[in-house]
């Protein structure tokens, strides 16, 4: 079963990996945005939340779904196991 990682602190970016398996996706909220390079990992979908980034002075990179508060909705909506890296 598929699961959304909710990764809000870049320090458990590694661990967050460790866990996540094809099929998954990783969404980057909060300070979690500054792990934003972590993106690319095949089989795994990545995505930013826009105003986090935006708030933090940082600019999306290659490989994030850049999302709005509605695009969140929706990614949490589709799976149904969500977790939260803090």
């Amino acid at each position: 079963m598929p699961a959304l990682h909710l990764l809000a602190n870049p320090e458990a970016a590694r661990t967050c990996l460790l866990a996540a398996s094809d099929g998954d996706a990783v969404l980057l909220i909060g300070d979690g945005v500054f792990a934003r390079r972590i993106a690319g990992r095949s089989g795994i979908r990545f995505g930013v939340l826009k105003d986090d980034a935006a708030s933090r002075g940082l600019e999306p990179m290659a490989g994030l779904e850049v999302l709005t508060y509605d695009g969140f909705v929706e990614w949490v909506a589709n799976f149904a196991k969500t977790v939260t890296w803090r």
